[in-house]
């Protein structure tokens, strides 16, 4: 393991920067937005903390004495009580550094935090739930993490027999224009029957995508605003780039279809998307993966689409 207070320093941020950053996101995502963004921003750099230390916790009797440690250390505020009860894990803090920021209703930065650094520990999805805050007038911020099922953890299908069709440069995004996804779920289920980790990323209801091309095991999110723990709102870009980058991530040489660019650039904008897509080209490039983006060329202008076709590869039939 490396030393811990070596580089620790670097994943807190002083109070101070933490008010500016929020109002700066209020101005420009809305106050619930802010919270999420704070939130995603806090869980990365909880993440990272860990990822970087190079520490894990396989048994559950030995997380309350190694947060003991981190939390005295991180500073994000003066740890009162780690209790580990029936495998949720409930984190007091007094002189919580955002709380003293002046923070209103929650500490989205720390809970996102938090939740970073079990889940990394213990290399499964923790949420945090703030249950007492300081700005509410409580005594002491208190966190309760419970483990969640994670949709988008990589999971093989059943591998077929038979040799793959399709055979695609690793490390690219390929734009494959068709009116109708077709081309593009072909080679995907392609990859995901020969072995290959797949996240599907789609317009359709997901249990129509899982039974018309037999997907098992792949996890599916649905471009929607219906309130299902698998439906991801078209106007959240960097929630759904977040979910894509951790899946890449964790999956080996996987592959992603986004099926529903139309449907993004309606709500969104063509320069968000098109910022949007440069970034999953990035993801795809480091991590050594293949995202498909299906796309009617009817629904985009010539300018457009020729803007998106020199940031990544054009299928060839």
């Amino acid at each position: 393991m490396k030393d811990e207070k070596e580089h620790i320093s670097f994943f807190v941020m002083p109070g101070s920067a933490l008010r500016s950053l929020r109002d700066e996101l209020q101005i420009s995502a809305g106050e619930e937005g802010s919270k999420e963004t704070l939130e995603r921003y806090g869980y990365r750099c909880g993440e990272g903390l860990v990822q970087e230390i190079d520490i894990e916790c396989e048994h559950s009797n030995e997380l309350k004495t190694m947060m003991d440690s981190l939390m005295y250390e991180t500073g994000l505020g003066r740890p009162v009580a780690i209790e580990v009860l029936n495998g949720e894990i409930i984190i007091s803090l007094e002189d919580t550094v955002e709380a003293l920021a002046k923070s209103k209703g929650e500490c989205s930065f720390t809970k996102g935090y938090l939740s970073g650094i079990i889940s990394t520990l213990r290399n499964k999805k923790y949420d945090c739930i703030e249950e007492e805050c300081i700005t509410k007038g409580d005594k002491r911020c208190v966190y309760r993490l419970a483990q969640t099922e994670e949709y988008i953890y990589p999971s093989k299908e059943k591998e077929k027999e038979t040799e793959r069709i399709y055979r695609l440069e690793k490390g690219c995004t390929f734009l494959i224009k068709e009116e109708i996804p077709e081309k593009g779920y072909e080679v995907f289920v392609d990859y995901v029957t020969h072995g290959s980790p797949g996240l599907c990323v789609t317009r359709d209801y997901p249990e129509k995508i899982s039974k018309k091309y037999a997907l098992e095991k792949t996890p599916i999110i649905w471009l929607s605003t219906v309130d299902t723990k698998n439906a991801m709102p078209p106007q959240n870009l960097s929630a759904l780039f977040y979910h894509i980058e951790t899946f890449l991530k964790k999956a080996n040489e996987g592959v992603v279809i986004l099926s529903g660019l139309e449907y993004l650039i309606a709500n969104s904008s063509f320069l968000s998307v098109l910022k949007f897509i440069q970034l999953l080209n990035e993801q795809a490039a480091v991590n050594n993966s293949i995202i498909i983006l299906p796309v009617s060329p009817l629904t985009l202008d010539e300018k457009q689409l020729k803007m998106i076709e020199r940031e990544v590869k054009v299928f060839e039939r």
